[in-house]
């Protein structure tokens, strides 16, 4: 895998703006939560998915040609904001973004797919991954479940400074693959998109900037999502689901003072000394004390 000598001028290029009801309008990128959902209901626009995974899975096995990694084949079925139940009350569910289950190949295989924003959440992404990891084995009724993390912002914790990360459960006495292990692959979004390639193409639209696509199996994507986005933008309760949302989130943590503090934390100051730096308060003490195994 090569980086470009010089990485591609890009700019933010959102697919487009949601009039929510106050009048403000929203910028909405591809990798917006509620827009995937609503894109990928669609069975029209599973072939879009499948390739999208597929074009990850191959730059993944041109960087380490020996990874015991498939690419998704023959029918599938797609099930969007996949439950996860726990237990009897409301609350005991975890939601996935994306399950693919593989209708027609002979080895039956189920891969979860995770668009994932932001490296900093509640709980960790690791530890979230290794709980959908559990929690796909244990109602695959024995089929592989794979899980697939698409990085907008780089887990170092996971990645370790690289474009890829992939764990398997193995023996670590002979150093051999259990067998029927399925796996858990992380995507570093940023990274990729610094490369002049398909998945590097794929990367930076996923990332909501613009570049000239010159790959057609890209193109056809974006496509794809343009002209789901033209149906989107028009719905009048997309529009009041994204007024709701924005007010949430108005409520909730800044980011980035949360994104600043965990800097300094790295930087070796304590959370104390942080948090009188950035006059924090005592709520976003609480929320980065959390994050602080992050670090």
């Amino acid at each position: 895998m090569k980086n470009a000598s010089k990485p591609p001028v890009i700019t933010k290029a959102p697919l487009g703006y949601i009039q929510l009801e106050d009048g403000e309008k929203k910028p909405i990128s591809p990798m917006n939560d509620m827009f995937l959902n609503y894109f990928f209901k669609d069975a029209h626009t599973w072939e879009a998915l499948r390739q999208i995974v597929n074009i990850f899975i191959g730059a993944f096995q041109k960087y380490k040609p020996d990874a015991k990694i498939e690419q998704i084949i023959g029918d599938i079925e797609v099930e969007t904001q996949y439950q996860h139940l726990l237990g009897a009350k409301k609350s005991d569910v975890r939601y996935q973004d994306i399950k693919v289950s593989e209708t027609s190949a002979k080895k039956k295989v189920v891969t979860y797919v995770e668009f994932q924003n932001w490296a900093y959440t509640t709980p960790p992404v690791p530890k979230r991954a290794i709980e959908y990891f559990g929690l796909g084995i244990g109602r695959s009724k024995g089929i592989i479940a794979n899980q697939i993390w698409l990085l907008a912002e780089d887990v170092n914790r996971v990645l370790l400074g690289k474009p890829f990360a992939h764990y398997l459960m193995t023996n670590d006495v002979v150093g051999n693959i259990h067998p029927y292990a399925p796996h858990t692959m992380y995507v570093s979004l940023p990274s990729l998109s610094l490369e002049k390639s398909q998945a590097g193409e794929l990367a930076t639209f996923l990332l909501g900037n613009t570049i000239n696509i010159t790959d057609k199996m890209v193109m056809g994507v974006v496509e794809q999502f343009r002209a789901s986005f033209d149906i989107f933008k028009d719905d009048k309760e997309v529009a009041k689901a994204m007024t709701v949302q924005e007010r949430f989130e108005q409520r909730g943590e800044d980011r980035g003072i949360i994104k600043s503090a965990l800097l300094f934390l790295r930087k070796g100051m304590s959370l104390q000394e942080v948090a009188e730096t950035l006059e924090l308060t005592d709520d976003l003490v609480e929320h980065l004390e959390s994050h602080i195994e992050t670090v």
